[in-house]
């Protein structure tokens, strides 16, 4: 039996497989399904670089991507989901943690993904750090103007 690879496929990432990420592929790309101990934190641009500068300080920096919505880009931190995630400060405005079942469109190396890395996995580091860690950190950030009240999230175009 010869098995023949398509082009996207020889390309792809193997995110469940090097990372062991609850993945599915949909419409010709990769979806990543939040839960089975994956979380994601939607982070507006505006907040996005001092989080991830702090993420790195404390060296709790885990994978990062940036997709596009009708308003801005967002970013989405990637973490492992855990209990001390959810007893939490108050977020900054804009900011949100998907809940389980959500889905995030993932790089795949094809040109039609909006997804891409802002901090890529790493192989050698395969961890992601706590969503407490995460939202200890988003929660430290000074917002201008006190707290925002703007809900940023995926745009459903990206989820289809």
């Amino acid at each position: 039996m010869t098995l023949e690879l398509d082009e996207y496929q020889a390309t792809c990432p193997d995110y469940r497989g090097t990372y062991g990420w609850p993945v599915e592929q949909h419409a010709g790309g990769q979806r990543l399904i939040t839960g089975s101990g994956v979380a994601a934190v939607v982070v507006p641009r505006a907040l996005s670089d001092a989080v991830l500068a702090d993420l790195r300080k404390l060296d709790c920096a885990g994978p990062a991507l940036g997709l596009p919505t009708r308003r801005e880009r967002v970013t989405v931190l990637l973490a492992e989901a855990d209990v001390f995630g959810s007893a939490h400060q108050p977020l900054p405005g804009g900011v949100r943690v998907l809940p389980a079942g959500s889905v995030v469109p993932l790089p795949d190396g094809g040109q039609k993904c909006a997804a891409w890395w802002l901090v890529a996995p790493d192989a050698s580091r395969r961890w992601l750090p706590s969503l407490g860690a995460v939202l200890a950190t988003v929660s430290s950030m000074p917002v201008a103007g006190g707290r925002g009240s703007g809900e940023h999230g995926i745009p459903r175009e990206l989820l289809g």
